[in-house]
């Protein structure tokens, strides 16, 4: 989602382009899936690592040794292009080089026979790859996938499928949650949005704003004032608060250059998802998620490429159907509903975005069930969108209600017809904002925009001044304001693939790290 972007972005998280359009290109150093290439840094251009929010790249390696079934996270580090070395020091001056500096990466242990792969995130719009590519896949061709990439990921899911099948490898359980429910994973469709298993938890440091360095613990201990660079990425939203709110545990493993010296990944958490499915199916990447469009056109050739980055089995038309996921999809509307209390108290993953986690996965389900560029469902099933949102006059989603009646008769298989009436009737307990239905942003990823701008707020005729709303309907023209029956002024804004006023840079959506020493940078 990720951000999606997200990251997120955060997080892969949704909808329109950016009103900057970022593509990276990141060189790939030789022979990346040895020690040493792995301990050289990845350099980017085109792109700005230290403008992360918007332009970082990020990498996660997994380290499988067959012989002992260990497996090992490492995590490279990405540079600009011409930055300087700073050597292994870890506290280093703000002083000189144009360019920038990195703390020299620590060197991984790879025992002889491993099976090494990569996988990359990126907060841009687009991630191209240079270099030592030969066993790395962007996308079809020249289309690319977007912001995801993978190096060798097809032989080291073969390899790890293997030893758990012999019993050398143990993965765990998701277990169950707070209310004695089923802890999700990548692929339940009860956390999934328009673009499924994409982007890393990978983190770095930025050091006195200048200065890159891998998230080790020596680095982390030896500049508590560093700041914590992110990836919008689902499986961060999953392992960092979806599940703590759940009272779930993440699949964890050693991890050199993480804070704690454990960490979950894409690649282990696509693993767990393989091996205990959810009840309600696993869901696997279908023909409309937009990573997998080649020209906005459907390609079974470019979802097998990436499903074969995620360990997930090959497709065909009928299960990777668009329609079919949208009918599952339901799932996450209702997921989400019920859980409302629990998330309600915990911690949004942009505050910038949305007030809690609530707030947040409500407003990300439904721009990834809306009309392209997410997946479309309302035009594949012939609904409106479920959900109505409420933004106070900074665009901040401040409460959501989500019509869980429509989604069980989706999720049911039955007929559903729902009018503009029959949306007006779901209960309105909003908080003071705009009424919002239907199209929002909620991941940070190659499609995505906010929507809303910041509104001016326009006197009353008793002097009291009126806030003004952001009201979003399908099909409109961009940024036109009028005043509303009671006065305030209403801003109408276009939920089309034209890019409408946005917020700044600072302002789009990213997820940090919970446990990180300081936020993220605004």
């Amino acid at each position: 989602m990720q951000f999606l972007r997200p990251l997120f972005l955060l997080f892969t998280l949704l909808s329109f382009p950016f009103l900057v359009w970022s593509q990276c290109t990141l060189k790939i150093p030789n022979s990346p899936l040895t020690a040493a290439g792995l301990a050289t840094p990845f350099e980017l251009s085109g792109c700005n690592q230290l403008n992360f929010a918007d332009q970082g790249v990020f990498v996660e390696a997994n380290i499988f040794d067959p012989a002992t079934g260990n497996i090992q996270i490492y995590n490279p580090l990405v540079i600009n292009a011409g930055m300087t070395s700073t050597g292994n020091n870890t506290k280093h001056s703000s002083s000189g080089g144009g360019a920038g500096f990195f703390i020299s990466p620590v060197t991984p242990t790879v025992p002889n026979g491993a099976v090494v792969a990569l996988w990359f995130g990126s907060n841009a719009n687009t991630l191209t790859l240079t270099g030592d590519t030969n066993t790395c896949v962007n996308g079809l061709g020249t289309s690319v996938f977007g912001q995801v990439a993978y190096c060798n990921a097809p032989a080291w899911f073969t390899a790890v499928n293997g030893a758990v099948a012999s019993g050398l490898v143990k993965v765990p359980a998701p277990g169950t949650g707070l209310n004695n429910q089923a802890c999700p994973t990548t692929r339940d469709f009860r956390i999934v949005d328009q673009d499924q298993s994409d982007n890393v938890v990978t983190t770095y440091l930025l050091i006195n704003k200048n200065t890159l360095a891998q998230h080790t613990p020596e680095n982390a201990q030896a500049n508590p004032d560093a700041e914590v660079l992110s990836n919008g990425s689902d499986n961060s939203l999953l392992n960092d608060f979806i599940q703590p709110a759940l009272k779930c545990t993440p699949y964890q493993n050693p991890c050199a250059t993480c804070p704690t010296g454990q960490s979950p990944a894409l690649s282990t958490n696509e693993l767990q998802g393989a091996f205990y499915p959810p009840a309600g199916g696993p869901a696997l990447v279908p023909l409309n998620d937009p990573m997998v469009l080649v020209d906005g056109k459907e390609s079974l050739d470019k979802v097998n490429l990436y499903r074969a980055g995620v360990g997930q089995p090959t497709a065909d038309q009928n299960n990777a159907s668009g329609t079919t996921y949208c009918q599952q999809f339901a799932q996450s509307g209702i997921f989400i509903a019920s859980n409302e209390k629990t998330f309600t108290q915990a911690t949004s993953p942009a505050a910038d975005q949305a007030t809690n986690l609530f707030t947040f996965l409500a407003m990300r389900f439904s721009a990834s069930f809306g009309p392209a560029p997410g997946l479309g469902c309302v035009t594949l099933l012939n609904v409106d969108n479920p959900v109505k949102l409420t933004m106070d006059g900074n665009g901040v989603v401040t409460a959501a209600v989500i019509n869980t009646s429509v989604l069980q008769q989706i999720l049911g298989g039955g007929s559903v017809t729902t009018s503009a009436s029959a949306a007006a009737s779901i209960p309105s307990n909003f908080s003071s904002g705009s009424s919002v239905s239907s199209n929002t942003h909620t991941k940070h990823h190659n499609h995505t925009t906010n929507i809303a701008t910041n509104p001016t707020i326009t006197p009353g005729v008793t002097g009291s001044s009126n806030v003004a709303t952001t009201m979003i309907t399908p099909n409109a023209t961009c940024a036109t304001f009028s005043p509303g029956a009671s006065g305030i002024q209403i801003q109408t804004v276009t939920v089309t693939a034209t890019a409408c006023p946005t917020k700044s840079a600072e302002q789009r959506r990213r997820w940090p790290d919970p446990s990180a020493p300081r936020p993220l940078p605004r």
